[in-house]
């Protein structure tokens, strides 16, 4: 694509669009061969993403974030490739960059299809989204002595330290076809990109009202 900032503002009127915010624009970061497209409203909220404070887009319940960026690289004459888009979805007080990361959704644009390694697009699971478990069943051990030590030492240790936030979830794949063509998909187009963001953000919005209608909000 010709111009970054033409991506930018495309993604932009989308983002606005699609989370019915009145202001939705875009800020770049230039590095050296590189630039990331970052997406921001009025008034401003920030979050720490990768040990930066980043801005991020309020969704309606004013308690949960979505932190956007596209990640382009510079091929020749004022030409960018888009490399990497990432959609956060992250939950916390609109006063403290400190939230909590529940999702994210990813695609990486390789050069050449074999170096993908993972499905394209894809999800990560970040955490439970605050979800307390069977508050019952702990007031019940609490309430029988030498019961919670017993379960203590019978409870499966994890196999790592919070791995499975890097296991890839495939988003698109054509696996029910006869020959399928895998799990990695690609992205023709700036039209194509711009598509992709909006029907992912308006996907993660529709599941966040069901998952609140099944909570009885």
């Amino acid at each position: 694509m010709a111009s970054d900032d033409s991506l930018g503002r495309k993604c932009a009127q989308a983002l606005k669009g699609v989370l019915g915010l009145h202001h939705v624009e875009h800020q770049s970061r230039r590095f050296r061969g590189t630039t990331s497209l970052y997406f921001f409203t009025t008034p401003p909220a920030e979050a720490e993403v990768r040990g930066e404070n980043r801005p991020v887009l309020p969704l309606p319940d004013g308690n949960r974030w979505l932190h956007i960026a596209i990640d382009l690289h510079f091929i020749a004459d004022k030409y960018w490739r888009v490399n990497h888009i990432s959609i956060g979805l992250l939950q916390g007080d609109p006063s403290t960059p400190q939230k909590e990361h529940v999702l994210r959704a990813e695609w990486q644009i390789h050069e050449a299809e074999t170096d993908s390694g993972h499905a394209q697009p894809h999800w990560h699971v970040l955490s439970a989204a605050g979800v307390a478990e069977l508050p019952m069943f702990d007031e019940v051990v609490e309430a029988i002595p030498g019961f919670e030590e017993f379960l203590a030492d019978a409870r499966p240790k994890p196999a790592g330290n919070g791995t499975f936030g890097h296991f890839h979830y495939a988003m698109v794949t054509d696996w029910h076809r006869i020959p399928s063509t895998g799990p990695y998909q690609v992205l023709a187009d700036e039209a194509a990109v711009v598509a992709w963001l909006e029907g992912c953000v308006r996907y993660i919005r529709h599941q966040l009202d069901h998952v609140d209608r099944k909570a009885g909000k």
